[in-house]
């Protein structure tokens, strides 16, 4: 029995055209479950921003926030907060530039930004109105602002310069901050423990820059599709893309399920 890890936008999901679920990876995913596997999502999805892909894939082991939130059959079995001595911080750069940057605690996306584009697909992950102003905001799971890292300067405050407890993820085109201790790698280290299962068992896909420590230390790390170079570089193989059946034929070549 292998514990399958896969990523959610541009691994599970396609975002080519408008969001979905390519016929072959929910294929996939059923059949893994079949051949006695346990798919599962590492994601750098807040928990409340994960539940609906989950629902639908029948998946129930989760590592969520980039490895902050941990759940395993619907219960929440770890999270570990943003420190709370450098939210101010936070909220300093967040006054400074109000439309670029966002926290998410284990309810709500909090913004003073309109974020109008993404309102509706937000909301419609959570199943509820998760969008809230950014004065509401008492603690924080993850913060955001929405640049690309190389446009950062000093004046980004802890997005350019993250103080002690926080670490960074540079993104493609934002940079998220959380805990410093959280990664996915670590939070499937820790869904892995609470399970008792062997670190060895452990299969990763993904496709972003977040996704090379899980894709470097599994036993085997599959980058999809038209990864970033960061994964492609961490990992053991490159599938094809989603919409091309790229899970569904690296299951196959992997030996996860039969033909």
């Amino acid at each position: 029995m292998k514990y399958i890890f896969f990523d959610i936008d541009n691994t599970l999901v396609s975002h080519v055209n408008t969001p979905h679920i390519p016929p072959e990876t929910r294929q996939a995913v059923e059949l893994l479950k079949v051949s006695g596997h346990i798919p599962a999502i590492a994601t750098g999805r807040a928990g409340f921003l994960t539940m609906t892909t989950a629902r639908e894939f029948g998946i129930e082991y989760l590592v969520c926030s980039g490895g902050s939130q941990i759940f395993v059959r619907g219960q929440e079995i770890h999270t570990a907060f943003f420190p709370d001595e450098h939210l101010n911080a936070f909220r300093e750069v967040a006054h400074k530039f109000p439309e670029v940057t966002a926290a998410v605690d284990e309810k709500y996306l909090y913004t003073c930004g309109a974020f109008d584009d993404f309102r509706t697909y937000f909301n419609e992950q959570a199943g509820y109105d998760c969008v809230r102003p950014l004065e509401q905001m008492t603690h924080a799971i993850m913060c955001y602002i929405m640049l690309p890292p190389k446009t950062l300067t000093p004046e980004h405050g802890i997005f350019f310069s993250p103080p002690e407890g926080v670490r960074l993820e540079l993104m493609n085109n934002f940079t998220e901050a959380r805990h410093e201790n959280s990664t996915k790698w670590r939070g499937i280290e820790m869904l892995i423990q609470h399970e008792g299962a062997d670190i060895r068992d452990v299969i990763t896909f993904g496709d972003g820059p977040n996704d090379a420590d899980m894709l470097k230390n599994a036993a085997v790390g599959v980058a999809v599709g038209r990864c970033s170079q960061t994964a492609r570089d961490s990992a053991d193989f490159v599938c094809d893309d989603i919409d091309n059946g790229g899970i569904l034929k690296a299951c196959y070549s992997l030996g996860l399920i039969g033909q």
